[in-house]
């Protein structure tokens, strides 16, 4: 697998290259350090397995360039390296259907651990994190114990399962052929019928069912 590592600082571009490659699980990890060279990599060669992205680039802030990458590469996965954690931030981030927050401060045992996760199929959200996202796990046995139980409709099932593969909702529209503001709705329900609010909140109900 191949990995692409978007950060503005170079020690840490650095320090994220050989975490990945010490992983065992990437032959070739390009580094780059603004989101126009980012763009300009990924149009010669798209076969990346991972994004990596810093959220304070120069040339991007925020959520943005993590919908960007999404909504054109739907098939890598993309992880935000940041220093910063607020719930807002982290929010944002995962409307964008990233498949991971990692923490720039976090121990190098725990971005090994996010990344097999992600590589994996899974996604990742920090505990603190979690936390902060007011998430509160006893809510969890009120949603009955498996997907197959839930009280969802075919659609709202199949948009769900798109929300738990990473995909924003955009491209939800597109796989599933409805408007995006149809997706909205059966999100909204989704949200309703699992007692959350949110697609974080989304993600760790389903991690805690072990449906992801």
């Amino acid at each position: 697998m191949n990995a692409l590592v978007v950060e503005n600082h170079p020690i840490v571009r650095d320090a994220v290259k050989s975490a990945l490659l010490s992983t065992g699980l990437f032959t070739e990890v390009v580094v780059c350090g603004t989101f126009e060279a980012a763009q300009e990599i990924l149009q010669q060669d798209t076969s990346f397995d991972l994004i990596t992205l810093d959220l304070n680039l120069k040339d991007t802030r925020g959520a943005e360039g993590a919908l960007v990458l999404r909504n054109l590469y739907p098939e890598i996965s993309v992880v935000i390296f940041s220093d910063e954690s607020t719930a807002e931030v982290a929010t944002k981030v995962y409307e964008c259907g990233v498949s991971g927050f990692i923490l720039k401060s976090s121990p190098v045992d725990m971005v090994l651990s996010a990344i097999e996760l992600i590589m994996s199929g899974g996604t990742y959200i920090p505990v603190n994190l979690a936390k902060k996202l007011d998430f509160d796990p006893k809510i969890a046995p009120t949603c009955l114990e498996s997907l197959g139980k839930l009280a969802l409709s075919p659609k709202q099932h199949a948009v769900f399962m798109q929300l738990l593969a990473g995909r924003p909702n955009k491209l939800i529209a597109e796989h599933l052929s409805m408007a995006e503001g149809t997706v909205k709705a059966h999100l909204n329900s989704v949200y309703r019928v699992l007692k959350v609010k949110n697609r974080s909140q989304a993600i760790l109900l389903a991690r805690d069912l072990r449906i992801i």
